[in-house]
């Protein structure tokens, strides 16, 4: 999975957003969750031209045409550039992203949104997401990831991003 997802990230191997499209649809069928649009955690403008293009949207566009959902990539925007979460802790990760997305409420206000992400390590990241879709009037998030590692038995967050959904 991690070599599917570095080639998803860095290689620009775009086909695998869509290779992963039904086992997600399935998961987001058999979790009950009824979205009303799809959206991708948002890369700052220098990170995707860097890259050339969003893996979170790689995932996110085909998930939302196999839902019958509206993917919608402008929903929420990533308003200050952060560093790469790579080599930062648990903490360093949670101020890194702090303030660092803003929804547009024209567009999110009393909608549920399935917020998409390739990877979860702390949550950070979706939180601050999810906060800045909460305040922006999202009636609910569903937030998704393609994967996130496993340690042990050990929970991965204390302050668990399903707690505000």
């Amino acid at each position: 999975m991690r070599e599917c997802i570095h080639s998803l990230k860095y290689d620009h191997n775009q086909a695998l957003g869509e290779f992963f499209t039904e086992p997600l649809a399935e998961l987001v069928r058999r979790e009950g969750w009824t979205p009303d649009l799809v959206m991708p955690v948002p890369l700052s403008p220098a990170r995707q031209q860097e890259r050339g293009y969003n893996q979170s949207a790689l995932l996110a566009r085909p998930l939302a045409l196999i839902l019958e959902k509206p993917f919608t990539p402008f929903g929420l925007k990533r308003i200050r550039n952060t560093r790469s979460q790579v080599e930062l802790t648990a903490s360093e990760r949670k101020l890194n992203v702090r303030g660092a997305f803003e929804a547009e409420a024209a567009i999110v206000g009393n909608k549920r949104i399935l917020l998409i992400d390739d990877v979860t390590t702390t949550g950070s990241t979706l939180w601050e997401c999810a906060q800045a879709l909460k305040k922006g009037g999202a009636s609910e998030i569903y937030c998704l990831t393609l994967a996130r590692p496993i340690y042990g038995n050990a929970p991965i967050l204390s302050d668990s991003p399903s707690s505000i959904i």
